[in-house]
């Protein structure tokens, strides 16, 4: 993930360098960003989440700007795609804690290495997912389609929560899981299925990073939600995959 904070940028200035396979929160505001992100912060504040670069309006007048530069793979995870630019709740619960966490991570003097980038850099993907279901929640009743999309969403977002049930994932939506169930059925798959999948590929994204080699099998299957190493193989068996060990020697080789 790249962190990027701006002052009196103009508008329609790019603040942002646009990378094929990402996707970008940008939010304009007309002060930096408080850890109490009271209402009166809420009127000066315009955020969205974009993962077409065609799609980004203009900049709006503002004292600064925040950019996150994301895989635009968590959006796909969530069913967003195809979005191209959508606002952003800035009066959900998890925005401003998001925006300052995000700030001090541009601003800050330190560089962060090993264990505390990865941790960093999950925090943030987390918070991302987090307030794009908040604004997906947050709006008026939702279709069929845009049900299942935020049922995604929330299953992005906790795809490390070893709680992650699809009758968590209803409660969540305050919605009957039948109802759930059968919108998943209607595009031929189901919750529990899904939520395999996207422990399965955050579980892939790890054990191919270089950066995150020093994580055993074990903390890496914790980290995806699961109880050990052996639910994460048996996971991988499940999505035609090799053994977790096999993916991640397979990565290392010199290609």
């Amino acid at each position: 993930m790249r962190v990027r904070a701006y002052y009196d940028r103009r508008p329609g200035v790019p603040v942002f360098e646009a990378r094929e396979g990402e996707a970008w929160i940008v939010v304009s505001l007309d002060r930096p960003p408080s850890a109490q992100g009271g209402v009166h912060e809420q009127r000066g504040c315009v955020a969205l989440v974009v993962s077409d670069p065609t799609a980004m309006p203009s900049l709006l007048p503002a004292r600064c700007h925040v950019t996150v530069a994301f895989p635009a793979e968590v959006l796909q995870g969530i069913g967003l795609e195809d979005v191209g630019a959508l606002a952003l709740d800035v009066g959900s619960a998890l925005f401003w804690p998001f925006l300052s966490f995000a700030w001090v991570c541009a601003t800050g003097e330190s560089r962060q290495t090993g264990l505390t980038l990865y941790y960093t850099e999950r925090l943030l993907q987390e918070m991302v997912a987090g307030i794009v279901v908040a604004s997906l929640r947050g709006g008026h009743a939702r279709s069929a389609d845009q049900g299942y999309a935020a049922a995604l969403s929330i299953i992005a977002a906790r795809v490390g929560d070893p709680d992650l049930t699809p009758a968590a994932v209803a409660a969540e939506l305050n919605t009957s899981l039948r109802s759930l169930q059968r919108r998943f059925a209607s595009r031929a798959t189901t919750m529990d299925r899904s939520i395999r999948k996207a422990r399965v590929a955050y579980a892939v994204s790890l054990l191919e990073d270089p950066l995150y080699r020093s994580l055993t099998i074990e903390r890496i299957a914790h980290a995806c939600g699961l109880a050990n190493g052996s639910s994460l193989a048996r996971a991988f068996a499940a999505e035609g995959l090799a053994a977790p060990a096999v993916v991640r020697a397979t990565a290392s080789r010199p290609r």
